[in-house]
């Protein structure tokens, strides 16, 4: 039986926190390729992407060890200190090789304060309410994600990039105040002490949960393949960053419209499975289709981006619906480790592009994406659905 503790006033609070995450997050990501391209001079940036997610990878077997030592509160408090200095520093350098090092240094601490976010969620919740709760998360987050493409690209035009990392300062410095308020009697130091190779034995006793962990290796990779290169792609077509941040919060608006309904279906109706296979197939379909658009029009890109996130967020909030139904807050080596499906999507995206785009032009990225996911398909459908209230 899984230990729950379902308070809905933390869930709330951990989900507000998500929205101005969220926010600071994607204020950021879309456009730190083009701050490593312009140190580099080259738009084949998947290097950096290759050593800050190894560092990620590396630091998440870290996690429960440190989370087992000063608590889950002030693993998260930690992280955000070390966003907090990294964008002071930021905003005082110019673009140069130091400067990278430092935005590496963030990405990790950035992807640290997820996970934490994630075991912190989990410790409030149950399973029975899975899907509502992880649709209501996401939705939280991901109206933060909306506005704040178009916020950034229009910042970065007019206050260039110090500009950028001076915004992420006061925001980071919200986040940790409202964190501090809010999660002070809740530190919760976990005890057990584990070791890689038991949690992987532990997973193993569910085949479904390695299932469920390719499928997000799939999605993740999605991600870290359409951030780093579809803006790069949109400016060689002359799009401007106004015009790309318009797209880009456009196509956001399915994470917030769908997750949450989509979380009730799967926990009152339907289960995982169905909805997830057909999301899987969305993404496919929409994201092939980009690689054979030139230099259309606003409309057409802005309607073709659209659709591929309608896919990826049923699979992202479907992922973590079946995933936090088999495990509880106190597997928190469980979720660290489901977590790693983004540093390694990531590392292994870095890799592929980088040779990839050696040989065949940057488009080539989203048919190498679509492949990745037709495997996922395929897994997705050998999953065990779970039983919606319905069924039960």
């Amino acid at each position: 039986m899984h230990q729950e503790n379902f308070n809905k006033n933390k869930v709330r609070l951990v989900s507000f926190l998500s929205f101005f995450l969220g926010f600071l997050d994607a204020f950021l990501i879309y456009i730190l390729s083009a701050y490593f391209a312009a140190v580099t001079g080259s738009d084949n940036v998947g290097a950096f992407y290759l050593i800050a997610y190894s560092g990620v990878l590396l630091s998440l077997f870290y996690l429960q060890p440190l989370i087992r030592t000063i608590g889950k509160a002030r693993a998260l408090y930690l992280g955000l200190g070390i966003t907090i200095l990294a964008s002071a520093l930021l905003m005082r350098l110019e673009a140069t090789w130091m400067s990278v090092g430092i935005a590496l240094i963030f990405i990790v601490a950035t992807n640290l304060i997820w996970v934490t976010l994630d075991i912190l969620l989990e410790s409030f919740s149950e399973d029975r309410r899975s899907g509502r709760i992880r649709g209501f998360y996401l939705t939280i987050m991901n109206a933060g994600l909306l506005t704040a493409p178009f916020l950034s690209t229009l910042t970065l035009e007019r206050y260039q990039y110090a500009g950028v990392f001076f915004v992420l300062i006061l925001g980071y410095m919200l986040v940790f105040l409202i964190a501090l308020l809010g999660l002070r009697g809740d530190n919760m130091v976990f005890q057990e002490k584990l070791r890689l190779r038991q949690t992987i034995a532990k997973m193993l006793v569910k085949k479904n949960l390695f299932r469920i962990y390719f499928i997000s290796f799939a999605m993740e990779f999605f991600y870290a393949m359409m951030i780093v290169y579809t803006p790069l792609y949109l400016r060689s077509l002359d799009f401007s960053w106004h015009e790309i941040g318009i797209i880009f919060t456009l196509m956001l608006l399915p994470f917030v419209f769908l997750q949450y309904p989509l979380g009730i279906l799967a926990d009152k109706h339907f289960g995982e499975k169905e909805l997830l296979i057909g999301s899987i197939i969305i993404v496919i379909l929409s994201t092939a289709i980009l690689g054979f658009l030139g230099a259309q029009s606003f409309f057409v890109w802005g309607v073709a981006l659209l659709v591929t996130r309608i896919g990826i967020a049923g699979i992202e909030v479907l992922r973590d619906s079946y995933f936090y139904k088999q495990i509880d807050g106190n597997h928190l080596d469980m979720i660290a480790f489901f977590r790693t499906a983004r540093p390694a999507a990531n590392i292994l995206g870095a890799l592929l592009s980088s040779v990839l785009l050696l040989f065949f032009p940057l488009k080539s990225v989203f048919f190498l994406i679509a492949l990745v996911l037709l495997f996922s398909l395929f897994t997705a459908f050998a999953l065990e659905d779970t039983k919606s209230e319905r069924e039960a």
